[in-house]
């Protein structure tokens, strides 16, 4: 039987780093003013910046929005702030009523992804909240763990 070469054994981890990081992009060192919010992940090229349209919420193994017409928008600006609207909620998901708007900040590192919400519709999701993120065959995934894990894929609908 034939060996397999040692340059195959060394390719092989770098292969799958690269499927795993997928869209990933690269990242200027993190701002020295780690406790300013705003300032805690500048960096050029902000990958955010635009308006996305999210496309799936699975909480645990059911997507919130399959079968629904939840219109849910969020929009970075360059500026570091952003704002959600949502509409078509007939069920008051995420608004306790049809259509809600609400808007807030944001930072970023090459990982996380941090919103600050002060008028969140939902009193229990005002305030700092941070989670993982990835930019993936053209859209951009949250993920979140707790009691259950949380996935929300959004697709850009313009810059």
């Amino acid at each position: 039987m034939r060996k397999l070469p040692l340059s195959i054994f060394l390719l092989a981890p770098l292969v799958a780093l690269g499927i795993y990081a997928c869209d990933e992009v690269p990242v200027e060192p993190e701002s020295q003013q780690q406790s300013d919010f705003l300032a805690a992940s500048v960096r050029s090229g902000n990958p955010f910046i635009g308006s996305w349209i999210m496309t799936s919420a699975v909480v645990g193994d059911e997507d919130l929005l399959a079968g629904t017409s939840i219109l849910y928008i969020m929009t970075f600006r360059s500026d570091r702030t952003h704002s959600v609207s949502v509409s078509n909620d007939a069920e008051g998901l995420v608004c306790g009523e049809t259509s809600c708007e609400w808007d807030g900040a944001y930072a970023y590192t090459r990982t996380t992804l941090t919103t600050l919400e002060p008028n969140h519709p939902d009193p229990d999701e005002r305030g700092e909240d941070t989670s993982s993120y990835v930019f993936c065959g053209g859209r951009l995934i949250f993920m979140d763990s707790g009691e259950v894990g949380i996935r929300l894929t959004l697709k850009r609908t313009g810059h």
